[in-house]
This record gives C-alpha cells, structure tokens and sequence, in this order.
C-alpha cells in the first residue's frame, strides 16, 4: 500500500534561518532608513558648525590625513543624504521583500535579494566616491552578501 502526502515539502532549516537572519537585518534597515528621511530637513542644523570645528584642530601628520579624509567623506554624505537614504530604503525593502518570498518557497525572491545586494555595493560608490573608508566597507560588506547569496543558492533547488 501507498501512501500520499497531502504536505508539501517543508522549507529547510538553513532556509529558514538565512530568512529570518535577512527579515532582522533588512527590517532594521528599512526602518532606520525611513526614520533617517523623516530627520533629512533637519540634518543641516548639525552640519556646519561642527565639521568647521574639526577641520580647524587638525594637524598635518598621517593620522590628520586619515581624518581629514573621513571628514570630507562626512561632508560628502551631509550633502547627499536624502539621496543617500532613500536608495537604502528601497534596496532594504527590495531585499525584504525577496527575503519573505524565498520563505515562501519563490523563487523569484533570490532574484529581488540577489539584486539588493548588488545594488547596495554601489550607493555608496555613487554617492560618496571611492576612498578607503568606502573600500573597505565594500570588501567587507561585499564578502557578507555573496556569503548570503551563496547560501540561499544552495536553497534554490528548494524553491519553486
């Protein structure tokens, strides 16, 4: 005698895991992101005065050009905020989005999350320039991503 099951197959637990890491982190993300839009108009009270105060206690030795160069990169993001956070938010919720669809077993949701992660190595590239700070934030951020890429990949063939 045969037996059927009426249950499909039940989501694997690095799945699931993976899921539930990426609802954290992107949840955060979005959230944080649509508070720090919502602050965007007032981001200019703070700004001025305090990267003039810095800039003018700086010396000339290395550890100087390193800071110097990180308060530029402040300016830079002050400058570019909005911007800045808007594309965060969107590339948090499409990556969200892609999370709760591989949770249910879509597949297209590695697409939406693989596309996230992708366009989250270029914001701030595009936004700030190249520097070391953004260069080593994206060798870190980038070995993090295709981590996760990979192992949802391992997922895929559980997906329909």
């Amino acid at each position: 005698m045969e037996t059927i099951s009426v249950h499909p197959n039940p989501r694997p637990t690095l799945l699931t895991v993976l899921c539930i890491l990426t609802f954290i982190g992107s949840g955060i993300g979005v959230l944080g992101n649509l508070v720090a839009m919502f602050f965007a108009p007032f981001i200019d009270l703070f700004q001025p005065c305090m990267l003039d105060d810095a800039y003018n206690h700086l010396g000339n030795d290395a550890g100087a050009l390193i800071v110097k160069q990180a308060l530029d990169m402040a300016q830079i993001v002050f400058d570019n905020f909005l911007a800045i956070t808007l594309s965060k938010f969107i590339l948090f919720a499409l990556s969200l989005t892609g999370a709760i669809m591989m949770f249910k077993m879509k597949r297209i949701g590695f697409y939406l999350y693989t596309a996230a992660q992708v366009g989250f190595l270029f914001v701030a590239p595009v936004f700030i320039g190249w520097n070391l700070f953004v260069s080593m934030a994206l060798l870190f951020s980038g070995f993090f991503s295709a981590l996760f890429i990979a192992l949802y990949a391992i997922n895929l063939k559980h997906m329909s």
